[in-house]
């Protein structure tokens, strides 16, 4: 994926990698249950890929928001941020939020702006505060 960005003209400093979140096995089992299935994840197997995406990243000199790492440091639960074991639940996605905006932030902070500001649009004609005087 890299590689394709970088023939694509993205340069390194604009692309982050993110691993995947880690697993939560026994309500990732509970919901493979439901589907009628056995597990079929592992967390360590999780942690592989986040550690060759780290690596990705590194080798590529681009950077990463390793979440398998971060939502399991300090041996902290991180079961509520994920919806059935597996996906991002609204926590989790706050908190990808709040890792990936700094990230992201230093990269958009010194772009100009475009369009005006949301609350400077008048809600009667946005045509006139998107297009000037209206007659684009």
């Amino acid at each position: 994926m890299v590689r394709q960005l970088s023939a694509a003209g993205v340069p390194a400093s604009r692309v982050v990698l993110v691993t995947p979140p880690p697993l939560c096995e026994a309500a990732w089992e509970q919901e493979c249950l439901l589907q009628g299935c056995k597990l079929n994840r592992l967390n360590s197997v999780v942690g592989e890929y986040a550690g060759a995406c780290v690596q990705v990243a590194q080798d590529c000199g681009v950077d990463v928001l390793d979440l398998w790492t971060l939502m399991q440091k300090d041996t902290q639960d991180f079961s509520s941020y994920l919806s059935d074991g597996l996906h991002l639940s609204p926590k989790g996605n706050e908190f990808l939020f709040s890792h990936l905006w700094p990230l992201l932030e230093k990269r958009v902070s010194s772009l100009p702006l475009l369009l005006p500001y949301w609350r400077d649009i008048a809600e009667a004609q946005p045509e006139r505060s998107l297009l000037g005087d209206g007659d684009h």
